[in-house]
């Protein structure tokens, strides 16, 4: 018989007749398996005299004992499985797994510590713990994606999973520690947004300002610098915290922080009507991350009020037009309020001709609106004793042959004096 059959059987009995009394038998010893690590363990094999079965001249035979050891064949350790021989994550927070299982039966609790090299990329459990009675079961260790504003690509990092050897079976100290390598795939994408301030840009020519604001959709690893420019800087002028490249800087540090462009209106003295300007905003790949370098141009379209009105001024010299019968003249004055996208004719008539005349017409153009003109009245002589005549001088546009945009333009009148010199009386003429 053996004292642990779980670590060594035995050949249950022998026997011996009168006639092979003198001739050995053998007894086998076999080492029986076990999961335990026990290192090599002792056993006793104890051999004795069945006596009711046996010769009772046998009875008294003392029993004789074989000591029987039995080397060990469990190794101390663990396996780890990765679910399709790899382990990946992403940084939606999306999550993979693998399972550890130990080699070898623990006489105690083994606790598995797993630790990440970077929980910035990816978490894991933090612990299994392992018993006698459960230690060849799989456990699950699950990995979970850490998501991150960089735009960093692809990053590995390393699990690490090892035997707590404070808190397990002395035989599992030495077991050596295990990695698994962990793909966490980036989910930031290059690139920022525009906003406007109500959803649209609009300004004067009176000098009125807008904004623009614009924030990076993720964190760069050096600095992002995005420019303004003005498709049409006659119309609107753009800034943005720097002045001279119209430029908004983002840093690793501020780069969720909305920055402004500022948008103003710029006066010009065109009757335009309300004028589009396109803003084109974009990365400058000279002085930013590279990781910017492809992001696209985005552009906003901002609506110039016009402040100009078409008209005309006349300025009478010394407030009044005054001529007399003798054909002498006065002048007046005209001068656009505005410049007009192509040539202006102001036509000039009088009521009455036969009182005073007047220069016809006055071509203004895009380049001399601005220069006064001059409308010269000429009395006209008649034989009447009329005494002083008021005449209408009428001053308006000619719309067939004018800018259209001044078409609407009201006429204006200036009132002409005409003095008579015509005085009553008669002659004598005496023949020779």
């Amino acid at each position: 018989t053996s004292s642990d059959t779980g670590e060594a059987t035995v050949t249950s009995s022998l026997t011996f007749t009168s006639a092979n009394w003198d001739t050995a038998q053998t007894v086998t010893v076999t080492g029986a398996d076990d999961d335990i690590i026990d290192g090599t363990v002792s056993s006793t094999i104890t051999i004795s005299i069945n006596d009711a079965a046996s010769d009772n001249n046998f009875d008294a035979v003392a029993d004789q004992t074989v000591t029987a050891s039995t080397t060990d064949d469990d190794v101390a350790g663990f396996t780890i499985v990765e679910l399709e021989g790899s382990t990946e994550v992403d940084e939606s927070g999306d999550t993979d797994t693998f399972t550890v299982v130990l080699d070898a039966q623990p006489t105690s609790d083994v606790v598995i510590t797993i630790v990440s090299s970077d929980t910035g990329e990816a978490t894991v459990t933090s612990t299994l713990t392992f018993t006698p009675a459960n230690w060849d079961t799989p456990q699950i260790a699950t990995i979970t994606g850490v998501d991150d504003d960089i735009i960093d690509g692809s990053q590995t990092s390393t699990i690490t999973v090892s035997v707590d050897d404070a808190n397990s079976d002395d035989d599992f100290d030495g077991v050596a520690d295990q990695t698994v390598s962990v793909s966490t795939t980036d989910d930031d994408v290059a690139g920022f947004t525009v906003a406007e301030t109500e959803g649209s840009t609009g300004v004067d020519e009176s000098g009125t300002t807008d904004t623009i604001t614009v924030v990076l959709n993720a964190q760069p690893a050096s600095d992002v610098v995005i420019a303004i420019s003005s498709s049409d800087t006659g119309e609107t002028a753009v800034n943005g915290s720097t002045v001279n490249n119209n430029s908004l800087t983002f840093t690793s540090a501020n780069w969720d922080t909305p920055q402004s462009f500022t948008v103003t209106g710029v006066d010009d003295d065109l009757v335009d009507g309300t004028v589009d300007s396109t803003l084109t905003i974009s990365v400058v790949d000279a002085l930013s991350d590279n990781g910017f370098d492809a992001v696209a141009d985005q552009t906003v379209t901002a609506s110039t009020t016009d402040d100009d009105v078409a008209g005309f001024t006349i300025v009478e010299l010394e407030g009044s037009t005054e001529v007399d019968e003798s054909g002498d003249t006065d002048t007046f004055t005209v001068v656009l309020d505005a410049q007009p996208t192509s040539d202006v004719v102001i036509t000039i008539v009088s009521s009455d001709t036969g009182e005073a005349t007047v220069t016809s017409t006055l071509t203004f153009t895009p380049a001399n609106w601005d220069t006064p003109q001059i409308a010269t009245i000429t009395g006209v002589d008649d034989d009447i004793i009329d005494g002083s005549q008021t005449s209408t001088i009428t001053v308006s546009v000619d719309d067939a042959n004018s800018d259209d945009d001044f078409d609407g333009v009201a006429d204006q009148t200036v009132s002409v004096s005409t003095t008579d010199d015509d005085v009553a009386g008669f002659t004598v003429a005496e023949t020779e």
